[in-house]
């Protein structure tokens, strides 16, 4: 199991991360901020919150963003525009990074967020 503070803590029955072998496991990061608080209403601020827990659940195993391999990103409402916002700090966070995760974004039932992300991640 990972567990930081530095990232929201869990509010049901399940890890922020947990590690199995050289795969990581990070479960799905709100847009919201270590304390619990909303990131704000924009997709971009959300984007941003959620991919920051996301950095911070992978820091406390010694990973990093470009550990990742596969990312699948959900948006409360699916459209051209709410994707294009997201995918331009989603771009900010990989730039660095030569091999891009595979990824999917797909229109998601969200309960009070616009964003929710998680990933998986390679080390070792």
């Amino acid at each position: 199991m990972i567990q930081t503070l530095n990232a929201p803590q869990p509010s049901g029955p399940y890890s922020q991360g947990v590690k199995a072998g050289n795969l990581i496991f990070v479960s799905g990061q709100d847009g919201v901020h270590p304390n619990g608080e909303s990131a704000g209403e924009s997709i971009s601020a959300q984007a941003t919150a959620s991919l920051e827990n996301i950095k911070n659940i992978l820091a406390k195993q010694n990973a990093k963003l470009s550990d990742i391999v596969y990312v699948t990103c959900h948006l409360a409402e699916l459209n051209q525009e709410n994707v294009s916002e997201f995918n331009e700090i989603y771009a900010s966070y990989f730039k660095d990074v030569a091999v891009k995760p595979a990824r999917i974004t797909v229109g998601s039932k969200l309960l009070g967020v616009k964003v929710e992300i998680s990933a998986i991640a390679s080390i070792g």
